[in-house]
């Protein structure tokens, strides 16, 4: 295929090709992404995709919509909280560390990147289109791309090639996009966003005014589009090299000259490192690009439901028209009965055969029987949608019994917890190429972090940092030939120095500590939620442990393994260790039981399943 000269040409002629070509998916099966997007769009929003959605039109066009309970279900049954997200790394002194990094997450980072309209909006894309695709950003959190604002890509493979977003920019909303670069000729823009708001603007002579006086308007929407992906150099550099391509973004604005054309113009473009998408689809459709979500499994329940409204609505306007009938030819000269006033007195030849007859219309049966199928379509709906009356709040059908209420629920939100699991690996994979290393970044600044640190926290932190400082100082010792000092000696050495640093004592560690691991993390949903069951069990016989002897647990936590097993449980039960931190705490005498001599030292076994990630 011969490549358009330039970006401008290669946006109208893929614009052009998307709205119009269908691609093939099965043997009898054509799609087309743009009107399948749309239609979706148009119908959970309560809108007819095709004619008129003007109510006082004179049509009767009735919209019941039983897409939107039932998506809203969905939404609810699928949510994926901040709370299910856990940190942990696989290191001496990772429990710390992650302790922090989970600290820092919860209150300072999530709250200032909104992380949990992020968690949403994936959702609701995934359920509504089958798909959702998200964006890097620099320095905020990951952006949602909505799907209808898509003007052009490859309909088999959403990000198997070129991308174009169009945006409809007022002039004040496109001079705010000045902050991120727009309009900058380093930015490889061709004219600033002042002078596109000029050009697009409208001028129009007003009826019957001449004289030249004309009114000028500003456009209130200006086309704007974002593409991305692999391009020749020709687009990037305006040069004739169209064998070398790389990844790039071009914002390119469009406006009307005088002669009605539309003119592209470049706002920014740049040579991209690497691709800055990701894609996700609970269900996949091999040969198309979206995926199968709800919002299209309502698609047909939601149509015919419509269409038996609106006959069942023209059926009851007939119904309500009450025509009459009578031989008396002069009768029919005279004033028409909704021109009659109340109690007037009128006449019929006395040999009229009938006098005045109404005709039978609409019966009321075959209004019932348009009821019933819309029920039948809503009921499809539900099984569709794994909406079943109990989860949407609904009672019952008479004669349910509790057995069956209770399998219904146990069906209707197994799909939704099968699909949950599959968005929250998807979100892991943002944390662990986006959101990870950007925590990494900021949490080392510290000023904002530390400060919401308690002091029941930097107890903890400094106990802890205290333990590892001592075990790394004692193997180390060993492994020299020497000695190891006393550990409550080492202990209280840290303890001084870290009082005199503190908070930077934190963050020096820190600095280290993340050059050497991995941070990583997980979410607790779909079938880790029975693990976790698991692990709850364990902790309370730990508890009931702790409550029958104390003293005796104090002993078993001094057991070599034991507290860094009894943290790994609470840490990934998503629990905080040191709301804990009591339990484990030193005796005030510390005793070492005397060994036999001559004997290997054995340390006792404990048999604890590893937890589950």
């Amino acid at each position: 295929m011969i490549q358009p000269p330039s970006i401008f040409d290669y946006i109208k002629n893929e614009e052009s090709r998307f709205d119009t070509e269908e691609i093939r998916v099965g043997d009898n099966w054509n799609w087309q992404m743009k009107s399948h997007v749309q239609l979706i769009f148009h119908l959970k929003n309560s809108q007819f995709f095709t004619g008129t959605n003007d109510l006082l039109s004179g049509q009767i066009r009735a919209f019941k919509n039983i897409m939107e309970p039932i998506l809203n279900l969905s939404y609810w049954a699928e949510d994926i909280e901040l709370k299910d997200v856990i940190f942990y790394m696989e290191h001496k002194n990772g429990r710390i560390l992650s302790f922090l990094v989970k600290k820092y997450h919860d209150d300072v980072y999530v709250k200032d990147h909104n992380l949990d309209t992020l968690f949403d909006e994936i959702t609701e894309d995934d359920l509504d289109y089958g798909g959702v695709l998200v964006q890097k950003t620099n320095g905020a959190k990951p952006e949602i791309l909505f799907l209808p604002s898509i003007a052009f890509c490859d309909q088999t493979d959403i990000l198997g090639g070129p991308m174009g977003f169009k945006f409809n920019f007022a002039p004040d909303k496109l001079r705010t996009m000045s902050s991120k670069g727009w309009g900058d000729t380093a930015n490889g823009a061709t004219i600033s966003i002042d002078e596109l708001i000029l050009l697009a603007q409208n001028e129009k002579e007003p009826p019957g005014m001449t004289g030249g006086k004309k009114n000028r308007t500003t456009g209130k929407n200006i086309e704007v589009y974002i593409v991305r992906g692999a391009l020749p150099e020709q687009y990037l550099k305006d040069n004739d090299n169209i064998d070398d391509y790389y990844n790039q973004i071009h914002i390119v604005g469009f406006y009307k000259n005088e002669k009605s054309e539309r003119i592209g113009v470049t706002l920014y473009r740049k040579k991209e490192d690497e691709s800055t998408l990701k894609f996700h689809t609970s269900k996949k459709i091999y040969g198309r690009a979206l995926g199968r979500g709800v919002g299209e499994g309502l698609l047909h329940p939601q149509v015919w439901t419509n269409f038996l409204e609106t006959h069942k609505m023209k059926l009851l306007e007939s119904a309500s028209k009450v025509p009459l009938y009578t031989d008396d030819e002069g009768y029919t000269q005279r004033q028409k009965i909704q021109d009659m006033e109340n109690l007037e007195i009128t006449t019929i030849k006395s040999d009229s055969k009938y006098g005045i007859r109404q005709i039978p219309t609409a019966a009321p049966a075959n209004v019932q029987l348009f009821e019933r199928s819309v029920n039948e379509w809503y009921e499809q709906a539900q099984l569709i949608g794994s909406a079943f009356d109990p989860l949407l709040g609904q009672e019952a059908a008479s004669g349910t019994t509790f057995r069956g209420q209770e399998r219904s629920i146990i069906q209707g939100r197994g799909l939704h917890e099968r699909r949950r699991g599959q968005r929250a690996k998807f979100i892991e994979e943002i944390y662990r190429d986006w959101i990870i290393p950007d925590i990494k970044k900021k949490i080392l600044k510290g000023k904002k972090f530390l400060a919401s640190l308690t002091s029941e926290e930097m107890s903890w932190i400094s106990d802890s940092l205290a333990e590892n400082y001592v075990n790394r100082h004692q193997i180390d010792a060993v492994l020299e030939g020497h000695i190891p000092e006393d550990k409550e000696i080492l202990r209280q050495k840290f303890l001084a120095d870290f009082s005199k640093k503190g908070n930077k004592h934190i963050l020096e560690i820190l600095k280290g500590e993340f050059e050497e691991v991995e941070l990583k993390m997980g979410i607790t949903v779909g079938k880790k939620q029975k693990d976790l069951a698991v692990m709850s069990d364990k902790i309370l016989s730990i508890f009931q442990f702790v409550a029958a002897n104390p003293q005796g647990f104090q002993q078993l936590m001094q057991i070599p393994g034991m507290e860094q097993s009894f943290n790994d449980i609470l840490e990934f039960s998503n629990m905080s260790p040191v709301n804990f931190a009591a339990f484990n705490a030193r005796p005030l005498v510390q005793t070492t039981p005397e060994l036999p001599q001559n004997l290997p030292m054995q340390t006792p076994s404990l048999q604890i399943a590893a937890p589950v990630v």
